[in-house]
């Protein structure tokens, strides 16, 4: 080890001691990450950490992205010096591959949650769509029961009650007026007669 190090040109131990570190550090995020441990910083203070400062770009700034940096450009210079490129070149080439570490790792990290955050549904979004009673609905004040509808393309299944008098039986078709809480939704059967306009998926009631 002591010879091979002694071989290298200055510039050469000096893209090592860049690479090798950085190097050994991804190791260590890839391991943690295939534990379920995160290793990032939350920049923005949202909780949710590094890719994202910037929910409508691309945030370049994190600990993964910054140890890419280093590590690919630092072997990327490492190995244009060792091919005997003149300095300044196995510089650049350096820094070109780092940079492209970087955004290659924004992108992917940007990528994975934003699928996380469309994976997450969102209760208020099934205002105003029609769905089917899967467990009978009580009269006010009597209970709640089940509907099964489509939101956001997936097949879901949400706690109901409903404002009348009468019980929604397994299989009514129902409309979805209002979020009652987290899970719950306020229901009102298609063919009752308080329904006035119902138009793309936007209901209006008296």
């Amino acid at each position: 080890m002591a010879n091979w190090w002694n071989g290298l040109t200055l510039s050469g131990q000096i893209f090592a001691m860049i690479a090798i570190p950085a190097t050994a550090v991804m190791l260590v995020q890839a391991l943690l990450l295939l534990l379920g441990i995160g290793l990032d910083i939350d920049v923005d203070g949202d909780g949710v950490p590094d890719a994202d400062i910037d929910h409508d770009g691309l945030g370049l700034i994190s600990v993964r992205g910054i140890v890419a940096f280093f590590s690919v450009g630092g072997w990327a210079g490492f190995v244009a010096d060792a091919g005997g490129l003149p300095i300044a070149v196995s510089v650049l080439i350096a820094l070109t591959a780092g940079v492209l570490a970087l955004i290659g790792i924004a992108v992917l990290f940007k990528s994975v949650y934003k699928l996380q955050g469309e994976g997450n549904l969102s209760i208020e979004n099934a205002v105003g769509k029609t769905g089917k009673v899967y467990l009978p609905i009580p009269p006010k004040g009597q209970g709640q029961g089940k509907i099964n509808l489509l939101l956001q393309d997936r097949l879901t299944e949400l706690d109901a009650v409903h404002e009348g008098d009468t019980t929604l039986v397994t299989g009514e078709s129902v409309i979805v007026l209002s979020v009652a809480d987290a899970q719950t939704v306020v229901v009102q059967g298609v063919n009752t007669e308080d329904k006035t306009i119902y138009q793309g998926g936007i209901s209006k009631w008296n």
